[in-house]
Protein backbone atom coordinates (compact mmCIF):
# COMPACT_ATOMS: atom_id res chain seq x y z
CA UNK A 1 0.00 0.00 0.00
CA UNK A 2 3.22 2.00 0.95
CA UNK A 3 4.60 1.59 -2.44
CA UNK A 4 1.17 2.24 -4.34
CA UNK A 5 1.14 6.06 -2.36
CA UNK A 6 4.89 6.52 -3.62
CA UNK A 7 4.28 5.51 -6.47
CA UNK A 8 1.33 7.56 -7.82
CA UNK A 9 3.48 11.15 -5.58
CA UNK A 10 5.94 9.70 -7.82
CA UNK A 11 3.82 10.01 -10.73
CA UNK A 12 2.30 12.93 -9.94
CA UNK A 13 5.73 14.98 -9.66
CA UNK A 14 6.54 14.15 -12.97
CA UNK A 15 3.78 14.89 -14.94
CA UNK A 16 3.85 18.48 -13.56
CA UNK A 17 7.79 18.02 -14.18
CA UNK A 18 6.71 17.23 -17.88
CA UNK A 19 3.92 20.16 -18.07
CA UNK A 20 6.35 22.46 -16.69
CA UNK A 21 9.09 21.66 -19.93
CA UNK A 22 6.10 21.41 -22.41
CA UNK A 23 5.06 24.61 -21.86
CA UNK A 24 8.54 25.78 -21.85
CA UNK A 25 9.13 24.56 -24.98
CA UNK A 26 5.86 25.64 -26.67
CA UNK A 27 6.67 29.07 -25.38
CA UNK A 28 10.46 29.40 -26.82
CA UNK A 29 8.97 27.82 -29.78
CA UNK A 30 6.03 30.98 -30.48
CA UNK A 31 8.48 33.68 -29.27
CA UNK A 32 11.19 32.58 -31.82
CA UNK A 33 8.32 31.87 -34.43
CA UNK A 34 7.37 36.04 -33.18
CA UNK A 35 11.20 37.35 -33.34
CA UNK A 36 11.42 35.70 -37.18
CA UNK A 37 7.99 37.25 -38.73
CA UNK A 38 9.21 40.53 -36.86
CA UNK A 39 12.80 40.48 -38.26
CA UNK A 40 11.25 39.31 -41.52
CA UNK A 41 9.20 42.49 -41.73
CA UNK A 42 11.93 45.00 -40.31
CA UNK A 43 14.55 43.28 -43.32
CA UNK A 44 12.15 44.41 -45.65
CA UNK A 45 12.74 47.81 -47.24
CA UNK A 46 10.19 50.34 -47.65
CA UNK A 47 9.42 51.27 -51.20
CA UNK A 48 10.80 54.47 -52.47
CA UNK A 49 8.70 57.02 -54.02
CA UNK A 50 9.81 57.79 -57.37
CA UNK A 51 10.21 61.03 -58.27
CA UNK A 52 8.92 62.37 -61.80
CA UNK A 53 11.09 65.38 -62.56
CA UNK A 54 9.29 68.64 -63.78
CA UNK A 55 9.09 69.57 -67.36
CA UNK A 56 11.01 72.83 -68.41
CA UNK A 57 8.62 75.14 -70.01
CA UNK A 58 8.80 75.54 -73.44
CA UNK A 59 8.21 78.41 -76.18
CA UNK A 60 8.70 79.37 -79.55
CA UNK A 61 9.02 81.73 -82.09
CA UNK A 62 5.54 80.59 -84.19
CA UNK A 63 4.24 80.60 -80.06
CA UNK A 64 4.68 84.35 -79.84
CA UNK A 65 3.77 85.38 -83.16
CA UNK A 66 0.12 83.48 -83.19
CA UNK A 67 -0.99 86.56 -80.46
CA UNK A 68 -0.57 89.42 -83.40
CA UNK A 69 -4.48 89.96 -83.06
CA UNK A 70 -4.61 89.52 -79.68
CA UNK A 71 -1.88 92.45 -78.49
CA UNK A 72 -3.32 95.06 -81.28
CA UNK A 73 -5.21 98.10 -79.45
CA UNK A 74 -7.68 100.10 -81.17
CA UNK A 75 -8.81 103.88 -80.82
CA UNK A 76 -11.98 105.67 -82.34
CA UNK A 77 -11.12 109.01 -83.38
CA UNK A 78 -13.06 112.31 -84.74
CA UNK A 79 -11.37 115.07 -86.76
CA UNK A 80 -12.66 118.43 -88.22
CA UNK A 81 -11.66 119.16 -92.04
CA UNK A 82 -12.07 122.13 -93.61
CA UNK A 83 -11.37 122.36 -97.15
CA UNK A 84 -11.89 124.99 -99.78
CA UNK A 85 -11.56 124.50 -103.98
CA UNK A 86 -10.96 127.85 -105.84
CA UNK A 87 -10.79 127.16 -109.69
CA UNK A 88 -7.89 128.09 -111.50
CA UNK A 89 -9.01 130.33 -113.80
CA UNK A 90 -11.19 133.75 -114.40
CA UNK A 91 -13.92 132.45 -111.95
CA UNK A 92 -11.71 133.04 -109.14
CA UNK A 93 -11.78 136.61 -109.54
CA UNK A 94 -15.83 136.55 -109.42
CA UNK A 95 -15.57 135.02 -105.71
CA UNK A 96 -16.78 131.33 -107.06
CA UNK A 97 -15.71 128.77 -104.90
CA UNK A 98 -16.98 125.31 -102.63
CA UNK A 99 -16.25 125.31 -99.38
CA UNK A 100 -17.02 121.95 -97.08
CA UNK A 101 -16.29 121.38 -93.01
CA UNK A 102 -16.35 117.97 -92.78
CA UNK A 103 -16.85 115.68 -89.34
CA UNK A 104 -14.95 112.54 -89.82
CA UNK A 105 -14.90 109.35 -87.60
CA UNK A 106 -12.85 106.58 -87.83
CA UNK A 107 -11.02 103.70 -86.22
CA UNK A 108 -6.52 103.27 -85.52
CA UNK A 109 -5.14 100.16 -84.76
CA UNK A 110 -1.87 99.76 -83.43
CA UNK A 111 0.59 97.15 -82.65
CA UNK A 112 3.88 94.88 -83.41
CA UNK A 113 4.86 93.76 -86.47
CA UNK A 114 5.77 90.07 -85.15
CA UNK A 115 6.66 88.94 -88.34
CA UNK A 116 10.02 91.06 -87.45
CA UNK A 117 10.81 88.93 -83.95
CA UNK A 118 13.32 86.24 -84.95
CA UNK A 119 15.10 83.75 -83.21
CA UNK A 120 17.27 86.11 -81.22
CA UNK A 121 14.65 88.38 -79.70
CA UNK A 122 13.47 85.13 -77.49
CA UNK A 123 15.80 83.86 -74.94
CA UNK A 124 15.10 80.65 -72.18
CA UNK A 125 17.24 79.25 -69.57
CA UNK A 126 14.75 76.72 -67.82
CA UNK A 127 12.25 78.62 -65.79
CA UNK A 128 13.64 81.99 -66.89
CA UNK A 129 12.51 83.68 -70.83
CA UNK A 130 13.25 87.09 -72.16
CA UNK A 131 11.36 88.56 -75.28
CA UNK A 132 12.40 91.43 -77.46
CA UNK A 133 9.54 92.80 -79.36
CA UNK A 134 9.88 95.27 -81.71
CA UNK A 135 8.68 99.15 -81.42
CA UNK A 136 5.00 99.50 -81.85
CA UNK A 137 3.58 100.96 -84.82
CA UNK A 138 0.09 102.09 -86.69
CA UNK A 139 -1.45 99.17 -88.27
CA UNK A 140 -3.98 100.51 -89.93
CA UNK A 141 -6.41 103.35 -90.25
CA UNK A 142 -9.91 103.58 -91.55
CA UNK A 143 -12.66 106.09 -91.78
CA UNK A 144 -16.23 104.87 -90.61
CA UNK A 145 -18.31 106.43 -93.59
CA UNK A 146 -21.55 105.67 -92.13
CA UNK A 147 -20.59 108.47 -89.32
CA UNK A 148 -18.41 110.32 -91.36
CA UNK A 149 -20.60 113.72 -92.42
CA UNK A 150 -20.24 116.98 -93.98
CA UNK A 151 -21.41 119.99 -90.93
CA UNK A 152 -20.87 122.24 -94.05
CA UNK A 153 -20.88 122.18 -97.24
CA UNK A 154 -21.18 125.23 -99.54
CA UNK A 155 -21.28 124.54 -103.90
CA UNK A 156 -22.24 125.98 -106.91
CA UNK A 157 -23.60 125.36 -110.22
CA UNK A 158 -20.50 127.08 -111.92
CA UNK A 159 -17.86 124.43 -110.70
CA UNK A 160 -18.50 120.53 -111.13
CA UNK A 161 -17.96 118.15 -108.90
CA UNK A 162 -14.07 117.11 -108.58
CA UNK A 163 -13.42 113.32 -107.36
CA UNK A 164 -9.56 114.04 -106.80
CA UNK A 165 -10.77 117.04 -104.63
CA UNK A 166 -13.03 114.77 -102.66
CA UNK A 167 -10.42 111.94 -102.42
CA UNK A 168 -7.98 114.63 -100.86
CA UNK A 169 -10.11 115.79 -98.50
CA UNK A 170 -10.79 112.21 -97.39
CA UNK A 171 -6.96 111.45 -96.86
CA UNK A 172 -7.03 114.45 -95.05
CA UNK A 173 -9.48 113.24 -92.33
CA UNK A 174 -7.53 109.53 -92.62
CA UNK A 175 -4.36 111.62 -91.68
CA UNK A 176 -5.46 114.04 -89.01
CA UNK A 177 -7.32 110.51 -87.44
CA UNK A 178 -4.36 108.76 -87.00
CA UNK A 179 -2.61 112.12 -86.08
CA UNK A 180 -5.34 112.21 -82.94
CA UNK A 181 -4.60 108.67 -82.26
CA UNK A 182 -0.60 109.31 -82.04
CA UNK A 183 -1.35 112.51 -79.77
CA UNK A 184 -3.44 110.23 -77.15
CA UNK A 185 -1.05 108.07 -76.63
CA UNK A 186 -2.17 104.67 -78.80
CA UNK A 187 1.79 103.44 -79.34
CA UNK A 188 2.44 103.72 -75.01
CA UNK A 189 -0.90 101.97 -75.27
CA UNK A 190 -0.13 99.13 -77.82
CA UNK A 191 3.81 99.17 -75.40
CA UNK A 192 1.72 98.35 -72.03
CA UNK A 193 -0.61 95.92 -73.78
CA UNK A 194 1.78 93.79 -75.49
CA UNK A 195 4.27 93.59 -72.48
CA UNK A 196 1.27 92.83 -70.15
CA UNK A 197 0.02 89.96 -72.51
CA UNK A 198 3.34 88.49 -73.18
CA UNK A 199 3.87 88.59 -69.69
CA UNK A 200 0.90 86.61 -68.67
CA UNK A 201 1.09 83.90 -71.81
CA UNK A 202 4.96 82.97 -70.87
CA UNK A 203 4.03 82.61 -66.95
CA UNK A 204 0.67 80.37 -68.18
CA UNK A 205 3.90 78.21 -69.87
CA UNK A 206 5.72 77.54 -66.85
CA UNK A 207 8.26 80.28 -66.86
CA UNK A 208 8.74 81.85 -63.12
CA UNK A 209 11.26 85.00 -64.14
CA UNK A 210 9.45 86.73 -67.52
CA UNK A 211 11.11 89.91 -69.01
CA UNK A 212 9.53 91.29 -72.17
CA UNK A 213 11.05 94.62 -73.45
CA UNK A 214 10.18 96.44 -75.97
CA UNK A 215 12.89 97.81 -78.68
Amino acid sequence: MENSNGAVAFLRRNIVFIVVIVGIVLLALSARILLGAFSGRAATPSPVPTLTPTPEPVVTITDIRAAAELITVEYQAVAEIQNERVPDDFRQYLGIREQILLLAYGDVKAGFDLSRVTEGDLWTDGARVQLHLPPPEVLSTSIDYEQTHAVYHRGTLFMDRDINWEGEIFQTAQDAIRQEALEAGILEDAVKSGQLYYENFLRSLGFTEVQVIVN
